[in-house]
Formats: C-alpha cells, structure tokens, sequence
C-alpha cells in the first residue's frame, strides 16, 4: 500500500522552511517512512536558472517541483517541499494534482524574516541591488486552506517540531 505525501512548506524566505524540513524528514525516517527533501533553492540552482522570477516562469517552477513529488511518491517515497510557492494557484494545483498533499505554512512576518536575512537576500533587495524578491517586492499571497500553520516568529523550532510531530503521528496513525 502506498501511503507516500508530499508535504510542502511555504512561507517567505527566512522564516525557517529549510530547518523545519530538516526536522520533518527526521520524523518521518524515526517512522520508518521513505523520504525525500527538495528545497526550492537547491532545485532553483540546479535547473531552475532555466526559470526567472516572473510570475509565469515562478508557475513553471512550481510545475517542475510537483512532478519530482508525483514522481518519487509514486514510488513509495514521501516528499518535503521546502520552496516559497508564494501564490495561492501553485498550491491550489498541488492539493489538485498531488495525493496525500500536505501544506504547512511557516508564517513568519516580512519584518522578523528582513531582521533574519540569513542569504542577504533582503538587505539586497531593500539596496535595490537585486529585484522580484517575494515580500519586498514581490507578492506573497497569504495560505487560504493550509493543513498547519507555524508562527516561527513566536514559536521556538521545539514548539514548532512538536506541533509536527504531533500532526504526523495523527496523520500516520489514521493510514
């Protein structure tokens, strides 16, 4: 039987998607469940430089991510998406397209994810040195049908791993 998700976590850029994959895929391997991380910039840098940042090239992103998904869950292998998808469309098509989707959104404000800036990637963009940075100058539709939310700016990743945890012992439970 397979029982492989994907589960996508979205949210601005610094506001702790990649940590908390890094923690989901520790959960799922304790559960013996197959699993694979896909972090948006480790995709973008090895064939994303197809893609630009408009709206229309970030949907082709989005596009390619999802297949990759669909592809290893068919094989039995779960996924953790770690990429902005910062319109509600993407995520729409991947509770459409994907089964056994799973949505966190790691709700962080703009400000706390700025003061962060763990890529520099902010004080660029605030420097006009880089554009079609998503929550500076470009949009970031806030989630309308998420599965969990994470407030990384209230939380500390303890809180935030237990609220995981918690969810995927249920999730795994019901089959």
């Amino acid at each position: 039987m397979n029982n492989a998700m994907t589960i996508w976590l979205t949210g601005l850029s610094g506001a702790g998607k990649s940590t908390l994959a890094l923690e989901i895929n520790k959960i799922l391997l304790e559960k013996g469940v197959k699993v694979e991380i896909l972090d948006g910039d480790v995709v973008r840098n090895e064939i994303g430089h197809m893609f630009g940042y408009s709206r229309e090239e970030r949907m082709k992103m989005s596009k390619v991510i999802r297949f990759i998904s669909k592809t290893l869950n068919k094989n039995n292998i779960s996924v953790i998406v770690a990429a902005i998808a910062p319109f509600q469309e993407m995520r729409d098509l991947n509770r459409q397209e994907i089964d056994n989707y799973v949505e966190v959104y790691v709700n962080c404000p703009v400000d706390e994810c700025i003061r962060r800036d763990t890529k520099g990637l902010y004080k660029k963009a605030l420097q006009g040195e880089v554009r079609h940075v998503v929550g500076i100058d470009d949009v970031y539709e806030i989630p309308q049908s998420y599965d969990i939310e994470l407030r990384t700016d209230q939380e500390l990743i303890d809180e935030s791993v237990r609220k995981l945890k918690e969810y995927f012992d249920r999730r795994l439970a019901e089959g």
